[in-house]
């Protein structure tokens, strides 16, 4: 087989069109010396093979590793980074002015953290709601294999917004994706996204919420992703106990590639360095 790509693993890169496009991006810690990226829309429906090396390096400092954690971190990173906090995935915790749990990184809080993030609603393995900063929109959306995504309002921050999206979750709203439903192809029917936003929109109102979007900015959004064929039954590769994942490549979905054979998660491999061979 010929080997089409070498480096280390991250999120892969999606752009929207019709479908959308995927490219295998470099998740090496040092920018300048990362390798071009590759498209892999051009490789479906052909033989394609992702070799892990048996190398981990963080994504933050290159630090060689046996695990990572989240976005590919090594464990003190994971301790000490600002985009490793808690708050990154549950941000109504944010703990910004706390004395005695201090924010780990005030820059990152002030480009990431203090800028305006936009709660929405989107078709995934059914509705959910969901926040994103807005240089994201639409590519949170493509990266968790949403079908569709209606943007419903602005907060002035991550943590409002989070509160915000928290309260909803409360009340019943979904805030997460059943992946394996995701990867059997589109939601239900019986999902209506524009229902759900209304409802979501209503309680906005009731609760005074500022920031929701005039309804020409609301915007539905649809998508449409490379899947040949979707599987009936979804089975994980798991590169730490086989360093081989592949066969014929049938679809892209959110952040995973589908084989005949099963699927796999690449940011969840965020770290590996593999060998991407095709035929």
């Amino acid at each position: 087989m010929e080997t089409v790509w070498t480096g280390t693993l991250r999120k892969m890169r999606g752009e929207p069109d019709d479908p959308v496009r995927y490219f295998l991006t470099d998740g090496w810690w040092e920018k300048e010396n990362r390798v071009p990226d590759v498209e892999l829309n051009p490789y479906l429906g052909r033989q394609l093979e992702i070799r892990f090396t048996g190398e981990i390096h963080c994504t933050a400092c290159g630090r060689k590793t046996k695990k990572t954690f989240g976005q590919g971190f090594c464990f003190p990173c994971s301790q000490s980074r600002a985009e490793a906090d808690i708050c990154i995935v549950r941000p109504e915790l944010c703990h910004h002015g706390d004395a005695d749990n201090p924010c780990r990184d005030e820059a990152f809080a002030q480009s990431q953290c203090f800028q305006p993030h936009y709660l929405y609603c989107s078709l995934t393995s059914g509705v959910k709601v969901g926040i994103t900063r807005h240089h994201q929109i639409p590519t949170r959306w493509i990266d968790q294999g949403a079908t569709a995504a209606i943007p419903l309002a602005v907060l002035p921050d991550r943590r409002a917004v989070g509160l915000v999206e928290k309260r909803l979750s409360d009340e019943g709203f979904a805030d997460k994706t059943h992946w394996t439903r995701m990867l059997k192809g589109d939601a239900d029917p019986q999902f209506d996204l524009q229902t759900v936003a209304d409802q979501a929109l209503a309680r906005l109102a009731e609760w005074g919420i500022e920031g929701v979007l005039p309804a020409a900015d609301r915007t539905l959004w649809t998508f449409r992703y490379p899947v040949l064929a979707y599987p009936e039954k979804v089975k994980s590769f798991n590169l730490d106990k086989d360093p081989v994942a592949g066969g014929v490549l049938q679809g892209i979905k959110g952040q995973y590639l589908i084989f005949d054979g099963g699927v796999i998660n690449l940011r969840k491999y965020s770290g590996y360095k593999v060998e991407v061979r095709t035929d």
